[in-house]
């Protein structure tokens, strides 16, 4: 658990669940709105969010990555492990993808939660 905020961990479990629900449906969107969920969730600042947010992207191309594998296999037997696995490389290489715009929105949603805990701070 973190000192001066939410748990890591959970935040960044958070934002993957959320990415990985609506990113099939608004594949740009999804990631970054996962991404601020996680950061702001998490420990305040920028950084920590990216990171958590970033963490999150990651994770989740992995899962579409191995769907993809026993999707094939499922389906469509040796063959279909060779696209599931041409599928998993190109999702691996799309890691930089949901990565990036996790992270990018990890970066809001840090920001903007460290910035409403100075905004208390200063009323208090």
């Amino acid at each position: 658990m973190a000192e001066d905020g939410g748990s890591y961990w959970v935040s960044t479990l958070v934002g993957l669940i959320f990415m990985l629900v609506v990113s099939p449906f608004f594949p740009v969107g999804g990631p970054i709105v996962g991404g601020i969920i996680g950061g702001y969730l998490g420990p305040p600042g920028a950084v920590r969010g990216a990171l958590g947010g970033l963490m999150g992207g990651l994770i989740v191309a992995a899962i579409f990555s191995i769907i993809a594998v026993i999707g094939g296999t499922a389906f469509l037997g040796p063959i279909g492990t060779l696209i599931g696995l041409g599928i998993a490389v190109l999702l691996f290489a799309l890691a930089l993808y949901f990565g990036f715009f996790g992270a990018l929105g990890g970066a809001i949603g840090g920001a903007l939660k460290a910035w409403t805990e100075s905004r208390r701070k200063v009323t208090r």
